[in-house]
């Protein structure tokens, strides 16, 4: 039985098809993904992906005792860290490849979204968010790539906020605030839903692609194949087309 079917059919309030997770201290837990050939590690591991800033300290490397000075000391200055710096322009590159390549237009046309700040977000949200999901599969590297990626997204929420409240600045910040906590919720809906089953990954939109105001069955049908088609695209990426800093040519929306 399809998606739509269940929806429409058996009646279940998708309220209740997936655990209401939306509190922050969830967001250390560690999730899997079940993948054929590897384990994911989800996008919510390790640390709040919100809270991140631009321009992270980096962490000092551990050396042996056979090191020279010179790469002792070397090691230790953050900007001599040419490989972090490149994860950093990276991760800037995949935002990008969202922010560029996204036909934000069809996507409010096919899910009956209206063009508003909001709108243009959370579908932003929902594609560096599978961007996440990828990077953490990389180890310590895609770690540092994902909180570029996250970072890149709010430098670009922050600056397209104040053109749209050039009047408003507190009322901006206070905008920005709450979406970055609803972010981070929405962090743990999507990965439930990524490594659950359809009806788990639809309540998670319907959450908040919706607000859980009435929405079509086929629009959150839709969603949830465009996003299982978007993850195995970028599953099959290797790992040096991953790190290659060329921007992610996303696959075709299918409309209904």
């Amino acid at each position: 039985m399809s998606l739509v079917q269940s929806l429409q059919l058996t009646k279940i309030s998708i309220l209740h098809c997936s655990k209401y997770y939306w509190c922050n201290s969830v967001l250390r837990t560690k999730y899997k993904l079940n993948f054929p050939c590897s384990q994911r590690t989800l996008s919510t591991s390790t640390q709040s992906c919100a809270s991140i800033k631009v321009g992270e300290d980096a962490k000092f490397l551990t050396t042996n005792n056979n090191e020279s000075l010179i790469s002792k000391v070397l090691k230790k200055i953050p900007f001599i860290n040419l490989q972090r710096h490149k994860l950093g322009v990276s991760g800037y590159l995949l935002y990008e490849s969202v922010a560029d390549n996204i036909n934000y237009n069809e996507f409010f046309d096919e899910f009956a979204l209206p063009d508003t700040f909001y709108s243009w977000f959370v579908i932003t949200e929902i594609h560096v968010w599978m961007l996440m999901v990828r990077c953490m599969a990389e180890g310590e590297d895609g770690r540092v790539m994902r909180n570029s990626v996250v970072q890149a997204m709010w430098a670009d929420v922050a600056l397209r906020a104040k053109k749209l409240g050039a009047h408003n600045p507190s009322g901006v910040r206070e905008q920005i605030r709450q979406l970055s906590e609803q972010f981070q919720a929405a962090l743990i809906a999507y990965d439930e839903g990524l490594q659950s089953d359809d009806i788990t990954l639809a309540g998670a939109i319907w959450r908040r692609l919706y607000q859980q105001q009435e929405a079509n069955p086929e629009h959150l049908d839709c969603m949830v194949k465009y996003i299982r088609k978007q993850v195995r695209y970028l599953d099959n990426i290797s790992h040096d087309e991953l790190f290659s800093q060329k921007k992610i040519n996303w696959e075709a929306l299918q409309k209904k």
